[in-house]
């Protein structure tokens, strides 16, 4: 049946669409948590007379739950190197970080939103990471703490258009994802700074106000104007967990639409992976790990499989050690061959500085004596004194060896 209006506001479900067809029992469970009746549209399916025949319920048509995570796309079909798209790359998301602090101060003013702009700016970000995912990845790489709150929300809208790429979904819903995540966090605005900098344990009080930024993010949202609607749930669920131990309202399972469940991946992922007043950053592999741990319980198991599979053994951004004692930089994955990297070799194997290049390592590039040349160890951050964070502000030159 083809579900066309609710007993109440499809804002105050976790539906994504307005309108959809059940496709399975899932769906009508999660129909049943939230309304007492719908309406469906008669002519979209024959009626059919009813039978005392017991019928079996078809499980493998997919639902509206399940039919968002299709097989996992080949991330390495691009129509753009990542040497030739980081520039246009990085021209997006610095104007991206430009744009989200003047929209948060204009929702936070209640002044109009130029949304035409940010149409734009998101449909930018979608065609950059369609023709090379890697080049935006790297540059979420780069962490600055004077801009952590714009910088966090442009990153998870990157990283969430990137996996929204790897499973599947099609452009216009890659653009609704990305408004997503680039407003969910619009609510710590009304939280006061001393708290969220506060590098101690927070007390009840100052923890309770950190708990209420998803439903002011839903509220500076709702007054925001029609273009916002599609990311009304997520801001105010991305908090929430599948076992019912997130916040603000202890939601689980179908409670918990698609889109926040991505959401809730990526910024703890992105959260984690950032240095914070309390704590320093922790590396991609002990994020991932964290993950993996949680996934069935407060994460959403197969999305946090398949956010792993994209992430892969050796993230971008990784500092890394060769074979040969060269030191680099991970700058694109290889999803055929996680082990075997794009690296940008900074120091040669006596640990000097040269002029940047980058191995494709899964060209079988080789070391004088023949030997196949691999990763053989991770690096800290700032390990023979590389600024990652200041390469990338700086931009990448290099030359592309193979």
């Amino acid at each position: 049946m083809a579900i066309v209006e609710l007993d109440r506001p499809w804002i105050e479900t976790p539906f994504l669409l307005q309108g959809f067809t059940i496709g399975n029992q899932s769906d009508v469970r999660a129909l049943q948590e939230h309304c007492r009746y719908v309406y469906i549209d008669a002519d979209s399916m024959p009626v059919q007379a009813r039978s005392n025949t017991k019928e079996k319920t078809d499980t493998s048509k997919p639902g509206f739950f399940n039919n968002l995570y299709k097989k996992p796309q080949d991330l390495a079909v691009t129509t753009s190197s990542v040497e030739k798209e980081l520039s246009s790359a990085n021209s997006i998301k610095n104007k991206a970080s430009s744009l989200v602090i003047t929209c948060m101060d204009d929702i936070l003013l209640g002044n109009a939103i130029n949304e035409q702009e940010l149409k734009e700016n998101i449909a930018d970000t979608v065609e950059s990471v369609v023709r090379n995912p890697d080049a935006m990845m790297w540059l979420t790489r780069l962490k600055d703490k004077d801009s952590h709150a714009s910088l966090h929300s442009v990153n998870c809208s990157i990283l969430c258009v990137t996996f929204g790429r790897f499973i599947g979904l099609p452009k216009e819903e890659l653009a609704k994802l990305a408004v997503c995540a680039l407003m969910h966090d619009i609510g710590k605005l009304q939280v006061p700074t001393e708290i969220l900098n506060k590098p101690g344990k927070l007390t009840d009080k100052e923890f309770k106000q950190i708990c209420f930024h998803p439903t002011s993010s839903r509220n500076l949202l709702m007054s925001a104007g029609n273009y916002f609607l599609p990311a009304v749930d997520v801001a105010y669920t991305h908090h929430e967990r599948l076992d019912g131990s997130g916040y603000p309202r202890g939601l689980s399972g179908v409670s918990i639409s698609p889109f926040s469940r991505i959401l809730a991946i990526i910024d703890t992922y992105e959260a984690m992976t950032n240095e914070q007043v309390y704590r320093e950053e922790l590396t991609p592999f002990e994020t991932l790990k964290y993950l993996n741990a949680n996934k069935n319980t407060r994460f959403d198991e197969q999305l946090v499989k398949l956010f792993i599979k994209m992430i892969g053994v050796f993230p971008i951004g990784s500092l890394v050690e060769l074979t040969t004692g060269q030191i680099g930089i991970v700058i694109t994955s290889n999803r055929d061959d996680n082990l075997r990297p794009k690296v940008l070799i900074m120091l040669d194997q006596n640990k000097v500085a040269i002029s940047r290049q980058i191995i494709n390592l899964a060209r079988s590039s080789v070391d004088p004596l023949g030997r196949p040349i691999k990763i053989a160890r991770t690096l800290k951050k700032g390990d023979y004194g590389i600024d990652r964070d200041k390469l990338i502000a700086e931009g990448v030159e290099f030359t592309v060896l193979n």
